[in-house]
């Protein structure tokens, strides 16, 4: 996704993309949260209470950062017990990664046969900030043909400004906007100029140690 000629490149829609993350004042929310009926966005430690997940009505879930072996067989385990199907495809939470092109494809039909078969998917990373964020808003995006702008607010509004803040992911999801035709209307104040290359790292590793 990130082999695109800057003429190609819609810059409206990332830097009000950015402009919707970086202008919203981060407030607590207990995790998971609900973006659609369907499509739930969430932490790691929040998906190893199979009793709310099952509470919630979560059919499926859907693991998008590294876990330890041991961690990930536990994790697995619990899920098998109470019937919930599980997907990893773990990536990597850092701007010069692709996380649309490297998982987007595969993680499609994961979450388009929970939806349709009338199931809950859980999407998730060690923070449920930007891995599942990115991921689940591709779905929301691609299998409910909704414009990226209106995806992006209604993540940011539900999460509460904890999500995105990996700069590289929001420029991946309006190239796949773009690649789908879902970019919608050009947002106003916002030109085609492209951006300088100044991007704002995410946290780093260490600072989720409670994490893991």
């Amino acid at each position: 996704m990130e082999n695109d000629k800057s003429s190609t490149v819609p810059w409206a829609w990332i830097k009000c993309v950015n402009h919707i993350v970086e202008s919203q004042v981060p407030r607590s929310v207990c995790l998971p949260v609900e973006l659609l009926p369907w499509l739930l966005l969430s932490d790691q430690v929040t998906v190893q209470d199979t009793r709310l997940l099952k509470m919630l009505r979560v059919t499926h879930v859907m693991t998008m950062n590294p876990i330890p072996p041991h961690q990930l067989e536990d994790l697995a385990s619990k899920l098998t017990a109470v019937g919930i199907p599980h997907k990893y495809s773990p990536g990597e939470d850092d701007e010069e990664y692709d996380m649309i092109g490297e998982h987007w494809s595969s993680c499609r039909e994961f979450l388009l046969e929970a939806r349709n078969k009338g199931g809950k998917v859980v999407v998730h990373c060690a923070a449920g900030m930007n891995r599942s964020a990115v991921i689940a808003c591709a779905a929301h995006m691609i299998l409910e043909r909704e414009p990226v702008l209106d995806v992006v607010h209604n993540c940011v509004d539900k999460r509460r400004g904890f999500v995105l803040s990996n700069r590289s992911f929001r420029r991946q999801l309006c190239l796949l906007a773009a690649a789908e035709g879902l970019l919608g209307q050009k947002p106003a104040g916002f030109d085609d100029d492209p951006i300088e290359k100044a991007i704002t790292k995410p946290p780093p590793k260490h600072a989720l140690w409670w994490l893991t």
